[in-house]
């Protein structure tokens, strides 16, 4: 196993040093892929998406080998803001539609709240999807001073609509907003879209006052029906290499997601800030291999996908930079969860975590290469009827799962009909190396073993013989050992079996119960909002 001993560690826990000698809190940039599958990044291994800026970033920072999050991405925004399962908060299990009135609750603090309070000018460029039924929900009402992107769970690329299938039929708006209004004249690809308007708040921000700048991309988040994939046609000719014609479109859209990386890291150097910059990179959940938003996503060798509790639907892509981090450990071995980011970045910022959330603070623990201090994470889904909980090495999964989804999947997606480029000189050609380079930040290009330590191999058993939980049978797995989740050990550890699902059901008893069905009102249709998805409910508590 990869591992490789701090040489230097001269990293501030509070603070970071800037250009006139001071010591100030440092800027903070959070990037957001939305249902990127764990094989989607090269760092992992993959030869069909090349993501060089994307790994340079992790070959110069430190890459996160057992990150987690939820398994959908209203849950996982959910926790990564409020530093709370989205269980104990309501907001587990199926994501958020348009037409739901429904948020998250107000009693509880957003970590952009809690950075305004540390004296941070806070942006969000991108998805939002914790509900806009009501003003109170909406990001600027949340901590955030602005807001360019999407309320909803994903948009068209090109033309900013979401599509929703209703009672009545299909019902679709506009859903592109700058803060309150509508963005009618934005035009072009989203990604693009939203690159832009990063670089454009980094490049006019007053460099006296620290930045939270979270870019949530669209990408590569499947579109509409009928147009589910989209990217640039002179990006997707690039990868004639790929047998797929799918994956091509999907590893177009990934392209232009490593690109706005890229961008952002060179925007922060051009703005002389990045020697105070903390960037986090992540995926929200597991990729959508098949079935409903399916982008074609690849978790292999992981089994299961988005929507899912197995390891292709919660352990994810993650990484964290900064110029600190760079004489450090390349990977960090330990178990964090999404809901860790609140205390952690806090933490780096030089503020006391608060206490009542289930977040953990992982700072220390990843800058000094030290074991996490998290060795539980749960998963519970009282909406599809699932629930999971990783206990060190052991994982055991309980419920009902729908069986197509919780399988091996991705594999089928790897043909190739000819070499890939070349990694080497993908990462040379990088916005991000360039930078690299200019900073004088060491990094040998023939020291890139990170990929081959962070790619997962193992034998697939015949789905006969795969575990599926059901209301009699319960699956116990080592994801250390198995981490493609093969082999059911809940014959040979009984005793694991009923203590970890003693543990499950203490969780449990936390949860706030989701409603079943979720309800559409027919209040909320585009058509009657001038064909966009806005606030609709406070007219209804008005009149």
């Amino acid at each position: 196993m990869f591992f490789l001993t701090i040489t230097f560690f001269y990293l501030l826990s509070f603070c970071f040093l800037v250009s006139d000698g001071k010591y100030s809190r440092p800027n903070i940039v959070l990037i957001v892929a939305d249902d990127l599958g764990w094989d989607d990044v090269s760092f992992h291994g993959s030869n069909q998406s090349l993501t060089p800026n994307i790994d340079m970033m992790a070959l110069t920072g430190v890459a996160l080998e057992r990150y987690y999050s939820h398994c959908v991405c209203t849950p996982s925004r959910t926790a990564m803001l409020s530093g709370k399962y989205a269980h104990v908060v309501g907001m587990q299990g199926y994501p958020l539609t348009n037409g739901e009135d429904r948020g998250l609750p107000l009693i509880h603090k957003l970590l952009p709240q809690y950075f305004k309070d540390l004296g941070y000018i806070t942006r969000l460029v991108g998805k939002w999807h914790l509900g806009h039924s009501k003003k109170k929900y909406l990001p600027t009402y949340r901590g955030f001073d602005s807001h360019f992107g999407h309320r909803g769970g994903f948009i068209d690329y090109y033309e900013y609509i979401l599509q929703e299938t209703w009672t009545i039929g299909d019902v679709a708006g506009f859903d592109l907003y700058r803060d309150m209004t509508p963005a009618w004249d934005a035009k072009g690809y989203i990604t693009d879209l939203y690159n832009a308007e990063a670089k454009s708040i980094i490049s006019n921000h007053d460099k006296d006052k620290p930045l939270f700048l979270m870019v949530a991309h669209n990408a590569p988040h499947s579109g509409n029906l009928g147009a589910q994939l989209q990217a640039p046609p002179e990006i997707v000719r690039d990868m004639r290499f790929l047998a797929s014609p799918q994956r091509r479109i999907y590893a177009g859209m990934v392209k232009k997601l490593d690109d706005s990386v890229g961008d952002i890291v060179k925007a922060l150097h051009t703005k002389g800030i990045l020697d105070n910059t903390i960037i986090v990179f992540i995926s929200d959940n597991g990729g959508a291999t098949t079935g409903a938003s399916v982008n074609y996503a690849s978790n292999y060798p992981l089994r299961g996908i988005k929507f899912t509790p197995f390891e292709g639907g919660v352990r994810v892509n993650g990484l964290i930079w900064s110029k600190n981090l760079t004489k450090t450990n390349n990977i960090w071995k330990g178990y964090m969860h999404v809901s860790d980011w609140m205390p952690t970045l806090l933490k780096a910022a030089g503020a006391t975590p608060p206490e009542d959330i289930d977040g953990i603070d992982l700072w220390d623990s990843i800058t000094s290469n030290k074991s996490s201090k998290r060795n539980v994470i749960f998963e519970i889904d009282d909406y599809s009827g699932f629930a999971a909980i990783i206990e060190d090495e052991f994982k055991l999964v309980t419920g009902t799962v729908v069986t197509e989804y919780c399988n091996h999947q991705g594999g089928e997606l790897r043909g190739l009909t000819c070499d890939p480029p070349t990694y080497r000189k993908a990462l040379t050609e990088s916005a991000v190396y360039s930078v690299i380079t200019e900073m004088g930040i060491p990094f040998k290009l023939n020291d890139i073993n990170l990929r081959e330590y962070m790619k997962i191999d193992c034998p697939v058993n015949d789905n006969s013989e795969i575990c599926y939980p059901d209301k009699d049978k319960r699956c116990l797995f080592n994801i250390k050992q198995d981490p493609c989740e093969t082999l059911d050990l809940s014959g040979t550890y009984p005793d694991v079996v009923d203590r970890l699902y003693s543990r499950l059901q203490d969780e449990i008893k936390r949860t706030i119960p989701r409603k079943v069905p979720l309800v559409r009102d027919l209040k909320a249709a585009p058509s009657l909002h001038n064909y966009t998805w806005t606030i609709w409910a406070d007219e209804i508590a008005s009149e």
